[in-house]
């Protein structure tokens, strides 16, 4: 789950992960406003719980009024997921507060957290993911994943990677079907046909080396990854939910 800030700061802030946040209450009372006067979908989600599309219905100084879904399961706290104007996924943490046969009272709002989207958006892989590619006639193996979007990927390594060239091919990303899966049998490979390395840089304090490699895929390929991206984008969302 995204690191909590403690103060108010206007705007977006990165906070890394993927996710920016904001405690701006113009910010907030927009999000809010749009919901309402639009009757957009919100969606209410805790561990081991999402329901299907809510609205909310109002909203005051007091907290929230969500219509409660049909299979609401009562909780303490619940996250509120949606869609902005640009499509990006907000989501708000608030209490329940109290609840009828066709309404739930939460605590207003005190951040909103967005999963940013860039052109090409990257998120980063769960720990133990790596890649393998050939280069020229050599072989590289196991080297660390650290991210990927559907057109490229940032891998690293302790020791500098000797590439005669940019270009590398037969690229096999060694991901797990879902996050937390073992290890021996929940992962799959992502293959691409064609890359190109686009950027190095080192990181000193860490002692590695990072390497952006720009793919050159097929459409099948790239449909693949897009298809990855949004399940890795779903469990990042869902890490951390209220209890």
């Amino acid at each position: 789950m995204p690191t909590k800030k403690t103060l108010a700061v206007p705007g977006w802030q990165d906070i890394g992960a993927g996710y920016e946040n904001s405690a701006s209450g113009e910010i907030i009372n927009r999000a809010v406003t749009r919901l309402v006067t639009g009757h957009l979908p919100v969606f209410l989600a805790s561990k081991g719980y999402q329901s299907g599309p809510s609205i909310l219905l109002g909203a005051n100084a007091q907290g929230l009024l969500i219509d409660r879904p049909r299979d609401w399961r009562p909780c303490e706290k619940i996250r509120l997921i949606f869609k902005d104007e640009t499509r990006l996924t907000n989501h708000f943490d608030v209490r329940i507060l109290a609840e009828s046969a066709d309404t739930l009272q939460s605590s207003p709002p005190g951040e909103i957290f967005r999963l940013q989207r860039r052109a090409s958006y990257r998120v980063d892989v769960p720990v133990g993911c790596h890649v393998s590619f050939r280069s020229n006639s050599n072989l590289h193996l196991g080297l660390t994943l650290k991210n990927i979007s559907a057109t490229g990927m940032l891998f690293f390594s302790k020791k500098p990677v000797e590439l005669p060239q940019t270009a590398i091919q037969d690229i096999a990303l060694s991901i797990p079907a879902r996050e937390g899966e073992n290890i021996l049998t929940g992962w799959q490979q992502k293959k691409v046909s064609q890359g190109e390395v686009v950027r190095t840089f080192h990181d000193r304090q860490e002692g590695i080396v990072f390497y952006g490699v720009a793919f050159r895929s097929k459409r099948k390929e790239e449909d693949e990854l897009t298809r990855y991206i949004r399940q890795r984008e779903r469990e990042l969302l869902l890490r951390g939910l209220p209890a």
